[in-house]
């Protein structure tokens, strides 16, 4: 019997009555190339030709399929964060089409009325309807790769922060305090420099999730404690995200009794 058969731990050379193991040196690789097919040997007799051990080799061969495992979670999850980002920005750019095309009506409106108008303003509700519907896909995504950072800032703004991380993991291995200026990184940079030289600067207390209205409703001087702890909930709930997935409804309301704490404090001033 004759034949090169693809295992997890390499390949196998059958010639005639001889057996031949060349182990891979890279597991992972070989364990993903490797072909299910029926083999004429026993796997782990002949894996003992290049394992010291059976313990040896089921050893490997656990922690070879937890890499793998591993190693497809994450790929199905960079194809699912740029999927959203990609998302934000036609929604972004769909924003910037209906700015311009609402511009140029106010323009011509100026001037005279007409069919020519009437285009532009059909051109406009189209990209509005467009725009719903694009949102209303961001926010589903959004929900299904991060559920505990969507259900806490809403999809777009869940979206934007993930862009400005660049990923899942990012994201979910940044500290609060990352988390709390993401966006308003120049700003960051400009007030440093001037520090630097001397001179006084404010930091930045806050950057997309400026957008949330937990913190957009409050007055400034509260603006920078709910930032700081919306942020500390957002990082979180993006490593529950990236590790387990599990939706957590108790770092939902922990943020919404803090937003009515504070709100408490303006009404009672």
């Amino acid at each position: 019997m004759k034949g090169e058969y693809k295992v997890w731990f390499g390949s196998v050379y059958l010639r005639n009555s001889e057996v031949e193991v060349v182990k891979s040196d890279n597991l992972v690789e070989s364990f993903i190339e490797s072909r299910c097919v029926k083999l004429p040997f026993s796997l782990k007799n002949v894996a003992l030709k290049v394992f010291p051990s059976e313990d040896e080799y089921y050893s490997e061969l656990r922690k070879t399929a937890l890499m793998v495992a591993e190693r497809k979670v994450e790929d199905e999850l960079k194809s699912s964060d740029r999927y959203v980002i990609s998302l934000l920005k036609a929604l972004d750019e769909l924003d910037l089409g209906i700015n311009l095309f609402s511009e140029k009506i106010r323009d011509l409106e100026e001037i005279r009325t007409g069919d020519e108008i009437e285009e532009f303003r059909r051109i406009v509700r189209e990209l509005r309807k467009l725009r719903k519907e694009i949102e209303g896909k961001v926010n589903s995504e959004a929900a299904k790769l991060m559920p505990n950072v969507t259900e806490l800032v809403g999809g777009v703004i869940a979206a934007r922060l993930l862009e400005r991380a660049g990923s899942l993991k990012r994201l979910a291995n940044m500290a609060a305090s990352t988390i709390q200026i993401l966006g308003a990184e120049k700003s960051l940079f400009k007030a440093m420099s001037r520090m630097k030289k001397g001179k006084k600067a404010k930091t930045p207390k806050h950057g997309i999730i400026f957008q949330h209205p937990h913190i957009r409703t409050l007055p400034k001087s509260l603006r920078g404690k709910m930032a700081r702890f919306l942020a500390s909930k957002l990082a979180i709930a993006a490593r529950i995200d990236f590790y387990s997935g599990e939706l957590k409804e108790e770092i939902v309301e922990a943020v919404r009794k803090k937003y009515e704490e504070l709100k408490a404090v303006t009404e009672g001033r």
